[in-house]
């Protein structure tokens, strides 16, 4: 995160479960979005995960400025092409969950509500 402090930004998690035999595909895809998501002016974070257990399940951790910044970052080219035009069509669902995180004076999170 930005040395400014923000008081609050936007959390997000996505759950991926990929149609089985797609996980390394994905993986690749991923890392090419996350590669182009953290150039992104309201980006904090981009991190993906793929579970130890199952590997057509991952978990996708972002972090922006605000809601406009998920806004502008789901319209984006590379969003578009990488993720509503390829992997999206690879999943057999996906669940995203966003959460407006306060942050405290030390900087720490301090709470958060579901958006």
């Amino acid at each position: 995160m930005s040395s400014e402090c923000p008081s609050s930004y936007l959390q997000v998690i996505a759950h991926y479960h990929v149609k089985p035999g797609l996980g390394d595909q994905v993986g690749a895809l991923l890392a090419e979005l996350t590669a182009a998501t953290r150039g992104e002016p309201k980006n904090l974070a981009y991190d993906f995960y793929r579970s130890p257990r199952d590997p057509d399940r991952y978990v996708i951790l972002e972090q922006y400025t605000d809601a406009s910044g998920l806004d502008e970052h789901r319209a984006s080219a590379h969003f578009q092409r990488l993720g509503f035009g390829t992997i999206i069509p690879m999943l057999v669902s996906r669940e995203v969950t966003s959460y407006v995180v306060r942050v405290g004076q030390d900087g720490q999170p301090g709470g958060a509500s579901a958006t």
